[in-house]
């Protein structure tokens, strides 16, 4: 989030062009601005204990349970000329497409944001925009142990099920196999020039907005 915040004031100036974070989290429990506590089915000792940290995000929605096996997609990019919800729509159907590529029958769903399987949640949808500038984003499950989602109601929906591509197709997927597919998807979707940069040329670009 550091990091997000410092690449936000950096586009903002002008600084550096659009950014995409593609990202796999350690188990981490996140609850939106207008986020229920209520949500969060553990107490925080109890998180601590079982090695799952737990942040207050300023993303919207509800709670959320990021883990391994888990693409995270954070782009900072602005959103001026697609438009905001565009930008939400865009979001959704690059997650819908990159499931649909291994033949799972996914689908919007006309109550809730993100991606679902037969009324389960195989991606998630928490954004923020601010000065026009995106961030936060979407997760897609590839390959998580699925019942680490039980310590929350999933984007704050009770009874709510997490699946993912691995258990859709009932056979091995992993993380690096699917993310060339949703950095495929999201530069057409969004018309962009994927270009790589390292983690250490990232680091030094956000630290050194920090110390400017």
């Amino acid at each position: 989030m550091r990091y997000e915040h410092a690449l936000l004031q950096l586009l903002h100036k002008e600084k550096i062009g659009d950014t995409l974070l593609l990202l796999e989290h350690p188990p981490t429990v996140t609850l939106g601005r207008f986020g229920n506590t209520k949500n969060i089915l553990l107490p925080k000792e109890e998180l601590s204990r079982r090695g799952i940290e737990y942040y207050d995000s300023d993303r919207g929605g509800d709670a959320t349970f990021n883990c391994p096996g888990q693409i995270v997609v954070h782009p900072i990019i602005n959103v001026r000329q697609i438009g905001p919800r565009n930008y939400i729509t865009g979001m959704q159907e690059i997650a819908l497409h990159v499931i649909k590529s291994y033949g799972i029958p996914a689908e919007l769903s006309s109550e809730h944001q993100g991606v679902w399987v037969t009324g389960k949640q195989i991606a998630a949808i928490g954004l923020r925009m601010r000065l026009n500038i995106s961030t936060h984003g979407l997760s897609l499950n590839v390959n998580p142990h699925l019942t680490s989602f039980d310590v929350i109601n999933l984007c704050g929906i009770e009874g709510c099920a997490a699946t993912s591509i691995e258990a859709e197709l009932d056979s091995p997927v992993t993380v690096a196999e699917v993310l060339p597919r949703m950095e495929q998807a999201f530069a057409e979707f969004f018309c962009f020039e994927l270009n790589y940069i390292s983690q250490e040329n990232l680091k030094h670009i956000c630290t050194k907005c920090q110390t400017d």
